[in-house]
């Protein structure tokens, strides 16, 4: 990806086609007898910790989700998953001690949590306060899918401390429902809105734009509808056609829509911008909209996503995750859980924790503010870079973003232009060192060897006009 010099709008000559990701990568593997002796070394470094855990059901599989999920058959399913969830929290706490690091933010991804029933949010939350620090939490975020939120498990929630819960909506369409394998009504829609909004400070939901086929109208009708919502947040995604199901991009096909260039999604990103910040929310992070009246601000100080501050942070704040495939990462290293639930079950059953466990260099965890913080949350606090410790490719590329205008310095912080804003995805990719970005790279080409999954040139390349000389 070349950074182009200048004052046009397009300030690079392709689209990184992946719009979040973790950094530092995975890189060479080290064996599972290693975990508790990461995390006590981990505790001398780190001042700020949040938590994840994965519910990995859903009784609706959407296909442009590309997150490890399952269709569950009856409720023993998720029951027997419960307390394989509840034994690996005491199996942890008895390997490591979990309150050395106070936990900022708690997030229950999936999947569908909602799925729980009452008793079972309860018991994992009591868990959960009896196992880690929770006097510095200030955010408890639980994704919920609304035909399975009842008054019940809302109020489940709200008392083991939840304070943001999320639902998945992306479209109000009903033709882009339809491609989605939605089933939710609008009308279930409207009425879990109403319930998250008697009961909790914060409501969040996602949109989905840049699809192949849809247009700028349908667009400006799904951010209308999102603003009547009343939520206080909504978030708004560019799809990722490079990892969506291969089973939307066959429906897409036999539909015959065209792909989207990146230069009309690039537009579209403008157009989402333009209308969110008139109806009086402001960015808060990449994506992310919050109902505040600002209209100027690049990025919004009123409100931030505190567990995306711990997955693309500062080196000092980390990541451990349970269940299925949960993603931990902290100082020099990166553990991934097993996909496979049997697997799973059957490793803590017998005490042991079922994860490839990898390392990195640590100039890449200190990097991690300028790579991942500066462009995801517009703003990085210069006194918390350990600047002799960044890893020298990645200051060399921030004096070049500096240059182009895309960040500017003062005194005491970073922070991105406006224009920089705008093309925060590719700064992530840009600012990092040459070999993670053919790691990203191999992750892309990965995902397009996958047969039926249909992507174009136009999706990537933004058509560039040679500046003739003066």
């Amino acid at each position: 990806m070349q950074l182009l010099s200048g004052r046009s709008l397009v300030k690079f000559d392709r689209q990184f086609p992946i719009y979040n990701f973790f950094f530092p990568n995975q890189g060479k593997a080290r064996a599972h007898d290693t975990v508790p002796r990461v995390w006590a070394e981990a505790a001398r470094h780190v001042r700020s910790r949040a938590l994840y855990f994965h519910i990995p059901f859903c009784d609706t599989i959407c296909n442009f989700c590309p997150f490890t999920r399952g269709r569950y058959t009856n409720r023993a399913v998720i029951d027997e998953y419960v307390e394989t969830l509840l034994a690996e929290i005491r199996l942890k706490a008895d390997l490591i001690d979990l309150k050395q690091v106070p936990v900022a933010a708690i997030f229950f991804g999936g999947g569908t949590p909602s799925l729980l029933d009452p008793e079972q949010i309860a018991r994992i939350g009591a868990s959960i306060r009896e196992t880690f620090d929770l006097s510095r939490l200030r955010e408890f975020s639980f994704e919920v899918e609304v035909k399975s939120l009842t008054a019940e498990r809302a109020d489940a929630m709200r008392e083991i401390g939840v304070t943001h819960p999320r639902f998945g909506l992306q479209t109000f369409s009903p033709k882009w429902r339809d491609m989605f394998d939605l089933t939710a009504t609008l009308d279930q829609i409207g009425a879990a809105a109403a319930l998250l909004k008697q009961r909790f400070p914060y409501q969040t939901f996602d949109i989905l734009y840049g699809m192949s086929g849809q247009d700028e109208d349908e667009l400006m009708a799904d951010l209308q509808a999102a603003i009547a919502l009343e939520t206080t947040n909504v978030d708004i995604y560019p799809i990722d056609n490079v990892v969506t199901q291969v089973g939307l991009h066959e429906k897409l096909a036999r539909a015959g829509a065209a792909p989207t260039s990146a230069m009309r999604k690039f537009a579209m990103n403008l157009l989402v911008d333009q209308t969110m910040r008139h109806a009086g929310f402001a960015p808060h992070n990449g994506h992310g909209y919050f109902r505040t009246g600002e209209r100027e601000q690049v990025v919004s100080e009123a409100y931030s996503f505190v567990y995306h501050e711990h997955v693309y942070g500062y080196h000092d704040y980390d990541l451990m995750g349970f269940g299925v495939n949960a993603i931990s990462s902290t100082m020099g290293h990166v553990m991934t859980q097993t996909h496979s639930k049997k697997v799973y079950r059957d490793a803590i059953s017998q005490g042991r924790i079922p994860c490839e466990t990898s390392m990195h260099e640590r100039a890449l965890d200190y990097a991690r503010p300028l790579v991942l913080r500066l462009p995801y949350h517009g703003r990085v606090e210069k006194r918390h870079v350990r600047w002799d410790e960044v890893h020298p490719e990645v200051l060399e590329k921030l004096e070049r973003v500096k240059q182009e205008a895309l960040v500017v310095e003062d005194e005491t912080s970073l922070s991105l232009t406006k224009l920089g804003w705008y093309w925060y995805v590719n700064l992530m990719y840009f600012l990092m060192p040459h070999a993670d970005q053919l790691l990203m790279n191999g992750m892309v080409i990965d995902k397009l060897k996958d047969r039926g999954r249909r992507f174009s040139k136009r999706e990537l390349l933004f058509p560039i006009v040679p500046v003739a000389a003066a």
